[in-house]
């Protein structure tokens, strides 16, 4: 038996590379946003995990990317 998972909102940040990791603050907000555009209810983040540093390039630019998701 497989039970349903809640939703949960999963954000990707980005930074120059070489940047400090984003903060709590822009992560908690990060993932509220993401929280609106599913329609999910805008709940207090208790808390989240964060990936990364993955080093990415897009249109010439050298970024660190995270990744944060609800836990």
């Amino acid at each position: 038996m497989v039970s349903p998972a809640s939703p949960r909102a999963l954000v990707v940040l980005r930074v120059p590379r070489g940047a400090p990791a984003p903060g709590d603050e822009q992560i908690r907000r990060a993932i509220a946003v993401d929280r609106s555009q599913l329609a999910l209810p805008p709940d207090d983040v208790l808390g989240y995990r964060i990936a990364g540093p993955y080093a990415v390039a897009l249109a010439g630019q050298e970024l660190d990317e995270y990744v944060a998701w609800e836990a």
